[in-house]
């Protein structure tokens, strides 16, 4: 059978989140994810609200807020290959950060469904998310450490 989405199916290997799943998991996702493209300045998603979907930058870059007290702060910094959104599906709680469009960007939207499916099904998808989250954590940390100390 033939891939009906090759370009999405392409892009999705190339994300190296999902560059190890098999070419027909690949398939099957390129099938259902949505993708969409946004303008410099606009909120892919925003702190604070509901989410269900994990978002995959194909191109463009993105910069990760948060507010703390009356200002944002930057927490990072994200470009094509990199991957957000996903604790929303993890632990359905509030998005903790707002993203934004520093460039125009494309993006791979997956439903909760669908990314929890490739989770199981794929363990060095899952080990390499891990390893991702908890590179954030320590870089938050590290960021935080000098304010927790006395």
């Amino acid at each position: 059978m033939r891939d009906p989405f090759p370009e999405r199916s392409n892009a999705l290997k190339r994300i190296p989140l999902l560059a190890g799943l098999p070419h027909g998991e690949i398939e099957a996702m390129a099938a259902r994810i949505t993708e969409k493209t946004y303008e410099i300045g606009a909120e892919l998603i925003k702190e604070g609200t509901s989410g269900n979907s994990a978002f995959f930058i194909v191109s463009g870059q993105c910069e990760v807020r948060r507010q703390t007290g009356g200002s944002s702060m930057r927490l990072a910094f994200l470009q094509a290959g990199d991957f957000f959104g996903e604790l929303s599906i993890l632990d359905p709680a509030p998005r903790t950060a707002t993203v934004v469009a520093v460039e125009p960007v494309h993006v791979m939207i997956l439903e909760a469904r669908e990314f929890e499916t490739a989770l199981k099904q794929n363990k060095s998808m899952a080990l390499h998310m891990a390893r991702v989250l908890a590179s954030r954590l320590r870089a938050l940390q590290d960021e935080f450490a000098p304010m927790i100390r006395r």
